[in-house]
């Protein structure tokens, strides 16, 4: 009997135990990761661009969700390489994270020896946003539609010119796209922006250009530009009569200037679930959302998984038509 009751009280301390280490392991495990110092947001481009302003709209209200202030940096040089490097070979402890753009994705097929690798070295957080790219024409230009533009290029090859705000980003590959899927030969003219080259299409030194749905809105609105075609999936909702190229005829040429958030691989996965978490309620907030589609631009929030998917595809897509049209950025 002696024994039996010591072996009740054993069993008994052994399930308080048991249980204790439970409970304390469950309340460790259902702590948030928070940041203990402010975070550093980097953008490697100027301030004033897309980027940049995105980056200061969305720090306030990050820096409030997690208790620490994020201070926006900018990191400019090598076309956005070096400030993205930088984010890249931060330490990896969440508290450094970075915007980058589409050529994130591209840069890997046009950057001779590319300092770091867009998948492996990086975490990505979640794509911001997206936006479709628009060819618009002077509105005096005899095309009045795709269809009669391709016909006209048909009829003379390697004569009619299109520009865009740059080689290698999202202008010159909608371009170079379209002249692959439709059979033509025309004239890419890459300007120092899309400004410069909006410019030009209205005075009409040029007959066209494709550039952002966002960077166009004001020139088509005023009348000083014609939208023939975006390349977005879907029609977009500022542009709700201008087709898309699919709609158009011409297959294969969906393509957006994309912006994303990423932070150096290796970071706590809780960081990197608490980052994204109040990262996605940000960019949800309908006055965000609201400003985002006044300009054509969809805001995505998608997970971290969902965005390296993302990037990993448009290296193999991009990778594709830089040699297939023989893109550079020479």
């Amino acid at each position: 009997m002696h024994l039996n009751g010591r072996k009740h009280k054993a069993s008994f301390w052994t399930a308080v135990a048991l249980g204790a280490a439970v409970v304390f392991s469950g309340s460790a495990f259902a702590q948030e990761w928070a940041p203990s110092k402010p975070l550093r947001l980097i953008v490697p481009y100027p301030a004033g661009g897309t980027s940049d302003t995105i980056a200061r709209l969305i720090a306030p209200g990050l820096g409030e969700a997690l208790g620490q202030p994020v201070v926006v940096e900018n990191k400019t040089g090598g076309g956005g390489v070096t400030g993205t490097e930088s984010i890249l070979r931060s330490p990896a402890d969440g508290h450094t994270f970075g915007i980058v753009a589409s050529s994130y994705a591209s840069s890997v097929n046009l950057v001779p020896d590319l300092p770091f690798d867009p998948i492996k070295d990086a975490q990505p957080l979640t794509m911001v946003t997206r936006v479709g790219v628009a060819l618009v024409t002077n509105p005096d230009y005899p095309a009045k539609t795709l269809s009669e533009l391709l016909a006209m290029a048909k009829e003379k090859p390697g004569t009619i010119a299109y520009g865009s705000a740059g080689n290698g980003l999202s202008g010159h590959f909608s371009g170079e796209a379209m002249k692959l899927s439709a059979g033509v030969d025309m004239v890419h003219v890459p300007y120092r922006g899309g400004a410069p080259g909006l410019n030009d299409v209205i005075a009409g030194q040029i007959p066209m250009m494709f550039n952002v749905i966002s960077s166009v809105m004001s020139s088509v609105e005023g009348g000083k530009v014609r939208p023939l075609v975006v390349t977005s999936a879907e029609r977009s909702k500022v542009l709700p009569d201008v087709p898309t190229m699919a709609e158009a005829g011409v297959a294969n040429v969906e393509i957006y200037e994309w912006y994303g958030l990423v932070a150096p691989a290796g970071i706590p996965p809780e960081a990197t679930k608490r980052l994204h978490a109040e990262l996605e309620k940000v960019l949800k907030e309908q006055a965000f959302v609201e400003r985002m589609d006044k300009q054509g631009i969809e805001v995505v929030a998608n997970s971290p998984e969902e965005f390296t998917a993302f990037i990993t595809s448009e290296i193999d897509r991009f990778g594709t038509l830089i040699k297939s049209a023989n893109i550079s950025l020479d």
